[in-house]
């Protein structure tokens, strides 16, 4: 088994194509409708033109307090774990002013900063008692190899531990356990990391009519994955086998560059449309994949002389390099300013997953062809809705907004619902914001994939995401 075929995932394609970014609190208040608005610092992530509307220099910085609570079913039984930490959505820095001697030109802004584009903190842990093991897959991805051929990161491991039994005569593996065998099962689902842009924006007002802007974009991508997958005989009714553990960890790192376009067109003083357009992400990433196993097993009942257990063995430090495009964004909105008393705003953005590609080593190309092959079946175009609105009250804020999220998935019609609701103060040269965003994604994963098996063991989540952030800013 390569370990290309190993380490890059579906899931993998998906999260280097998904754009979860969270902005400013007065953006998140407002469900981050306001491509058609700006004006705000968010907009260096969405809609670049949008800072050709701040009028002045501001530095502006979020710190952001993240929650999430996952509920896990398998088969009958409910687990739940809970995360929290504490994070930087953004900081930056927006230089603007009235060039001199422009009779084009009403205002030019220039920004420098960070944002986060998506978050991938996670822990999920399930539970239940069935037949089946994990075992079974190493049986079955071993089959018709000896020991000399198998792979080093899961059929290897697990016949180090002497968890797997070797029939020279048709090449085939077995196990321990006794047919029919329920087990007690755990599996733990560890993820941390995001995808965080250092950028460069630029953006003019032609004659307060037409706003352009430009940003380019360095992505930088950090996720870890921990998967730890325990099965044990909790009745003793095997006379060997007493337990079996196999952990996974995925170290993922890269880095991009995208560019992103945009422009905002003022029908009247009230009413305003906007569009950007976020080309590609070309990604350049680096895999770290390894594996172990521990086995326990009663020595005393097996004939051949092997070490008592329990026995760990690790797989090789496994390292992969390769390319990845994600896909095309587009964004529209339209925005209507209500006489300094607020504005409300929608947004629909548009991507096609399917559009995502690996590009592996000439070596690994059969690989790069089902990677690919699954990005083209079972992924699909997505639309996003956003709705929004700010009502002013002299130097207070009051803000709501909602997002329908749909899903990556061809086969999935359901979208995730966000809410959000957001205050504020706004002087004349600082600005203080709070805002609340809560969420419900739904999941499944397989703890373990048997190949050819009808039944899989599948685990469904329930993940309530909460974030509550605080923006400052300072004009000068």
């Amino acid at each position: 088994m390569s370990v290309g075929l190993t380490a890059q995932t579906l899931d993998d394609a998906i999260r280097l194509s998904t754009l979860d970014h969270t902005g400013t609190a007065r953006f998140m208040g407002a469900g981050g409708a306001m491509t058609a608005l700006g004006a705000d610092y968010s907009a260096s992530a969405y809609n670049p033109a949008g800072l050709g509307l701040i009028r002045r220099s501001e530095l502006t910085f979020t710190p952001l307090l993240y929650t999430n609570n996952t509920d896990a079913r398998w088969a009958a039984n409910r687990e739940n774990d809970r995360f929290s930490n504490l994070q930087f959505s953004n900081f930056g820095l927006v230089i603007s002013g009235q060039p001199r001697n422009s009779g084009t030109f009403t205002n030019l802004s220039f920004a420098v900063g960070y944002n986060r584009l998506a978050n991938f903190h996670s822990h999920i842990f399930s539970s239940t008692s069935n037949e089946g093991s994990i075992l079974d897959r190493f049986t079955e991805l071993g089959r018709g190899l000896d020991p000399e051929r198998i792979d080093d990161f899961e059929v290897g491991p697990a016949y180090d531990v002497f968890a797997l039994i070797f029939d020279p005569t048709d090449n085939t593996y077995s196990s321990d356990l006794e047919a029919g065998t329920s087990l007690r099962k755990e599996h733990t689902f560890r993820t941390e990391g995001s995808i965080n842009e250092i950028y460069l924006s630029f953006a003019g007002n032609l004659r307060e009519k037409l706003i352009m802007g430009l940003s380019l974009s360095v992505p930088l991508v950090n996720i870890t994955e921990d998967k730890i997958y325990f099965e044990e005989d909790g009745e003793g009714v095997n006379p060997v086998f007493r337990s079996f553990e196999f952990t996974e960890t995925d170290e993922l790192s890269g880095v991009g560059f995208q560019l992103k376009a945009g422009m905002i067109y003022r029908h009247s003083q009230a009413l305003r449309f906007g569009l950007a357009i976020h080309s590609p992400t070309w990604y350049s990433m680096s895999s770290e994949f390894t594996t172990s196993a521990t086995y326990d097993y009663d020595v005393t009942q097996i004939e051949e002389n092997i070490p008592p257990g329990p026995q760990t063995a690790n797989s090789p430090r496994g390292l992969f390099d390769y390319n990845f495009t994600a896909p095309w964004r587009i964004l529209s909105g339209v925005g209507y300013i209500i006489q300094n008393r607020g504005f409300i705003s929608f947004d629909i953005e548009y991507l096609d997953y399917t559009s995502g590609r690996f590009n592996f080593e000439s070596r690994f190309s059969s690989d790069e062809r089902i990677r690919n092959n699954e990005i083209s079946n079972e992924l699909g175009g997505a639309l996003n809705f956003r709705f929004g609105g700010e009502l002013a009250l002299d130097l207070f804020r009051v803000r709501g907004g909602l997002q329908f999220v749909e899903s990556p998935f061809e086969s999935v019609s359901d979208r995730d619902l966000l809410w959000s609701l957001g205050v504020g103060i706004r002087e004349s040269d600082f600005f203080l914001d709070l805002a609340y965003q809560r969420g419900l994604r739904e999941g499944a994963y397989n703890p373990y994939k048997v190949p050819g098996a009808e039944a899989q063991q599948r685990v469904l989540t329930d993940a309530t995401v909460s974030r509550i952030a605080l923006t400052a800013g300072f004009k000068f």
